[in-house]
Formats: structure tokens, C-alpha cells, sequence
């Protein structure tokens, strides 16, 4: 019987830490609170405690994100989850292991309620800027990444109360660091989650075949935030060069499919920063990454090098390096626009229209970015490759009619121009623009 009991104990822990790496927190919450009536000592009840506290913070956070609006919100909403990690951060949690982790959730629901000092003061708590750099869990990876995070944001709530300059400085390095501790933690994090999913994909299929990616995972307002803040502080320091640096840093690392859509939106603005702020002998081009260290595996990816905190880079004898700032713009663009026709809505249906017009938005910023580089480097020709690709999401756009009929006449493709500027005329009947142009090419 003894036997049966421990066997039981251990299925009961083993099905919870699952729950935990799937993000499965009402399966957690059942089982701790079936791991709390069984307990039969103050370790395993403590266990039980913080367990059922994670479950309900996660649970609650699922339906009402950790932002502003939803602060008072939390602040009742939250109270449970609260009482049951408090339990957990003391002398007792210690013993039974949990004691870092109740301290690093109790700052994250310190975050949610708008408590950003006491948040800070159980990072302090947890001692977050010292801890080792080494080899974790799925979820502990992702309780890690969002505390580097959340101090950051909190750190922005709660500037330094002394004026100096050295202070200020330590308050933006410190910062910074938050973020980009964060920002690589969250792209491991999400490398792991796609391992574990296709390890599970495959034990349910009995097959090694490569299993679609789950369009259902979301990173979450706390680590999205994360991986975009740290170049834009940098940009705001007027530290160019390392808002690239840590762009490039982000795009190297090899593609989870919860970063696809982030990835549009980082290549756009590396090219940006690029096109607008670095440029001529200012430039720097990005390291070839060497291939050495780990071997690389069956997809062709190297594994991290260094520190066990990196995510995985791509690495090789034949990945492309721009020489010059033109060629990398012009790439992140190219990229970019490819994953902004992927991800162009063609549906004109109404539920389809709020999706639309955002995935259109991001098109047009691309496509304007992309005709500021190439006319400059005289490529139009390329242009007007992507202009003809754009016109499959364009239906009734005059904008990208606009720019692509330019494009057209500075071809010297008068007719094609001719007749686009009519279409733009139709869509813009009050703009003498479009006429004026239709009339000075046929003259």
C-alpha cells in the first residue's frame, strides 16, 4: 500500500509540473489543491500553497493582462493569489524549495496592482540581479524573464530620488539591463516551448515529421514589451550603434513561431534606425558568426554559446552579411515585405476588417520605407517588383496605387502610369495630384 501511495505522489507531482510547462492553470490549481488534502507534512502543504497561488495569479492574468487599465481591477482581483504565495515567501517556502519563486510572483502581482515600489522590493527580496547564470526549466525560464522585465517597467515608474547625473546614468544602465536580460530569456523561452511541442507533437503522432506551430501561443504584454523596450531606450540615449547591435542580436536568433509576427515589426524598425540615423562612415556592419562551439542540429541552428541565459543563433559558412549599410537595409526590408504579404488579409468580409486594416498598416509603413531606400540607390526596378506584389492587398488603397504609379514613370512605363493614375483619380475624385501627373506624362 505504502507503495501505491508513493506512486500516486509522484504521477500527482509529475502531471502538475506538465500542467505548469503547458500553461495549463486550472489543471494545476485542481491537482494542488488535491496535493493539499493528501499532504502529510508542512513542505508538502507549502508546496501545495504556492502552487495553487501561481495557478490562480496565471488564471486571473489570462483574462485581465498587467496593464494600467486593468490596476484596480487587480487589486481585488488578485487578493487570493496573493494570500496563498505570502503563505509561501517565509522560512517555510524556504525549506520546501519555493521561496525564490513566491518571491519572484509576488513581485509580478505587486506589478499587476499597481504596487511598483513593493514589486521592486521583492526582487530585492529574491536578490534577481544575483542569481546564476545557468540551465532551467521551460517555466522557470519564463518567471525569470518576466521579473527582469517587470523590474525594468517598474524602474521606469520609480526613477532615482537624487538628481545626479552618475545616479540618472545607473538608473538608465540598470534599466536597460532589465530589458535585454529579459528580451533573451523570452526568445530561449519560446525556442524551449517550441521544442516541448514538437517532443509532444510527435509522442502523440508516432512520428518525427516537422508538426505545424500552435498559432494560439501569445507572448504576453509583460515580455513583448520587454524584447522591443531596449533599443528604444538606447535610441532615446542617442546610442545608436547599440539599438542596432541589440536589433541584430533579436533577429540572429533562430525563429520561434510565438516571435513571427514581432519579427515584422523589429525588422522594420532595425531598417529605420538604419535608413535615418546610420549611415556613411558612421556604419558598422554586423559579425559574421563563426561556425564553432556546439554542433549544430538536424534543422542546421547552432545552440547558444556561452551563456545558458542566450537564446540560439543561427550560425554557418554560407548565411549572407551585408558589407555595407545599403545591402542590410535593403535585406530587413525585403524580409519585412514578405512577411507583411504573408500576412496580408485578402478577405474584404466585415469580422475580417479591423485585421485587415492592421495588417495593411504595417504593408504601407514597409512599402514606404522601401521606396525612400531604393529611389535613393536608384533600384527601382526592384521597387516596382514589390509594388506589383502589393497590388494583391490594395483593393480600393489609393496610397499604394500612388506610389506605385510613381514608380511606374520613373521606369519611363508611361502608359502602365497612365492608366494606374487613372485608378487613383477614380479613388481620390477631390485631388488635383493624381491628374496633374496623368497630364504631364502624356504630354
Amino acid at each position: 500500500m505504502a507503495g501505491k501511495g508513493s506512486r500516486n505522489w509522484v504521477r500527482i507531482e509529475t502531471e502538475i509540473e506538465k500542467s505548469r510547462e503547458e500553461a495549463n492553470w486550472k489543471r494545476v490549481v485542481e491537482l494542488a489543491e488535491h496535493l493539499k488534502q493528501r499532504s502529510t507534512s508542512p513542505d508538502s502543504e507549502c508546496l501545495a500553497n504556492f502552487l495553487i497561488g501561481e495557478g490562480k495569479l496565471e488564471l486571473y492574468l489570462e483574462e485581465f493582462p498587467p496593464v494600467e487599465t486593468n490596476i484596480f481591477k487587480a487589486r481585488t482581483g488578485l487578493a487570493e493569489a496573493k494570500q496563498f504565495l505570502m503563505l509561501t515567501a517565509s522560512e517555510q517556502g524556504k525549506k520546501a524549495g519555493v521561496l525564490l519563486d513566491s518571491n519572484l510572483l509576488l513581485g509580478k502581482v505587486h506589478y499587476a496592482m499597481g504596487y511598483y515600489q513593493e514589486s521592486l522590493n521583492f526582487y530585492d527580496q529574491a536578490e534577481l540581479h544575483t542569481l546564476t547564470e545557468k540551465h532551467l526549466p521551460s517555466r522557470s525560464l519564463r518567471i525569470v524573464a518576466e521579473s527582469y522585465a517587470i523590474k525594468g517597467l517598474c524602474l521606469e515608474k520609480v526613477p532615482p530620488s537624487s538628481s545626479s547625473k552618475y545616479k540618472q546614468a545607473e538608473w538608465e544602465e540598470h534599466r536597460i539591463q532589465c530589458f535585454e536580460i529579459a528580451g533573451d530569456l523570452t526568445l530561449l523561452y519560446l525556442q524551449e516551448q517550441d521544442k516541448i511541442q514538437q517532443q509532444n507533437a510527435n509522442t502523440n503522432t508516432g512520428s518525427y515529421s516537422p508538426q505545424p506551430p500552435n498559432p494560439e501561443r501569445h507572448i504576453g504584454p509583460i515580455l513583448e514589451t520587454a524584447l522591443q523596450r531596449a533599443p528604444i531606450l538606447h535610441i532615446h540615449g542617442g546610442k545608436l550603434q547599440s539599438a542596432v547591435n541589440r536589433y541584430r542580436t533579436m533577429l540572429s536568433a533562430v525563429e520561434s513561431s510565438a516571435t513571427q509576427s514581432l519579427r515584422l515589426t523589429l525588422t522594420r524598425q532595425l531598417a529605420e534606425v538604419l535608413l535615418r540615423g546610420v549611415t556613411g562612415t558612421v556604419y558598422t556592419g554586423p559579425e559574421k558568426s563563426l561556425d564553432v562551439g556546439p554542433k549544430k542540429n538536424q534543422s542546421g541552428h547552432m545552440s547558444s554559446v556561452g551563456s545558458p541565459w542566450k537564446p540560439r543563433k543561427y550560425a554557418g559558412l554560407n548565411l549572407f552579411v551585408p558589407r555595407n549599410a545599403n545591402e542590410e537595409i535593403i535585406l530587413l526590408l525585403l524580409i519585412s515585405e514578405a512577411m507583411a504579404v504573408r500576412d496580408a488579409v485578402l478577405s474584404q468580409s466585415p469580422e475580417f476588417k479591423e485585421v485587415r486594416i492592421h495588417a495593411f498598416d504595417n504593408a504601407t509603413a514597409i512599402y514606404d520605407l522601401l521606396t525612400i531606400a531604393l529611389v535613393r540607390w536608384g533600384h527601382v526596378d526592384l521597387l516596382h517588383e514589390s509594388f506589383e506584389r502589393a497590388m494583391k492587398f490594395s483593393f480600393e488603397e489609393p496610397h499604394v496605387w500612388m506610389q506605385h504609379a510613381l514608380c511606374l514613370v520613373s521606369m519611363g512605363n508611361y502608359c502602365h502610369a497612365v492608366n494606374v493614375l487613372k485608378e487613383v483619380s477614380r479613388l481620390l475624385p477631390t485631388k488635383v495630384m493624381p491628374l496633374s501627373i496623368c497630364c504631364s506624362v502624356m504630354l
